[in-house]
């Protein structure tokens, strides 16, 4: 893919708009962060099929699943969690990433993101990574864990520069914890969306 088709690198720091929206620019490139709604499913498919094979498995452990209707209804329950879908501004529909903070039990919630390859390596991951956690004390979240593959080292390195603590398991899957209640980072997080410029190893 040459450079004209690439969406520049470096993402600017999010910053909050109207109705849940947040906003932020991928050196030029405008894009809208928000909560999904059943409008996004078509959307949400669209940039499933745009990801490679490897996303996929890494995202789900495996082949992408059914985006069925139900499993839609699922992402926009806000009984079960938040689904935030990121996309182009003034384009809804061509949705780029997507990221779950799915309830578990009480006070404890899953982490999971999907960025579309062409989005990938810009620190789009990264600030998506933060907002969640920034989200998640709103939820009531006091726990934020993370199943990753042992060799997916992006997700690995987003999640430890949050604070992740360090697996105690090995194998092909590692379940990582990472503790909000009396941390300060839940501050930290919500100056880094409006400061931070992201580097090293980013989805």
């Amino acid at each position: 893919m040459n450079a004209t088709n690439r969406p520049p690198r470096g993402p600017r720091p999010i910053r909050a708009g109207q109705q849940g929206q947040h906003r932020l620019r991928v050196d030029g490139v405008d894009l809208v962060t928000r909560p999904m709604t059943p409008d996004d499913a078509q959307g949400v498919r669209e940039m499933h099929e745009r990801c490679s094979p490897e996303s996929l498995r890494l995202r789900y452990f495996g082949p992408a699943p059914r985006l069925s209707d139900a499993v839609m209804r699922l992402f926009t329950d806000p009984e079960r969690g938040v689904t935030l879908v990121t996309h182009v501004a003034g384009e809804p529909g061509k949705v780029v990433a997507m990221t779950n903070l799915m309830d578990l039990a009480p006070g404890e919630a899953e982490v999971a993101l999907l960025v579309e390859d062409r989005w990938q390596g810009r620190g789009l991951g990264r600030v998506l990574l933060w907002h969640a956690l920034a989200l998640a004390p709103s939820r009531r979240v006091r726990v934020v864990t993370a199943s990753v593959y042992a060799t997916n080292t992006r997700m690995l390195s987003l999640l430890d520069g949050a604070g992740a603590e360090k697996p105690s398991m090995t194998g092909m899957v590692l379940d990582v914890r990472l503790p909000l209640a009396g941390q300060r980072g839940n501050v930290r997080w919500a100056v880094s969306l409006n400061t931070r410029r992201t580097d090293g190893p980013s989805l």
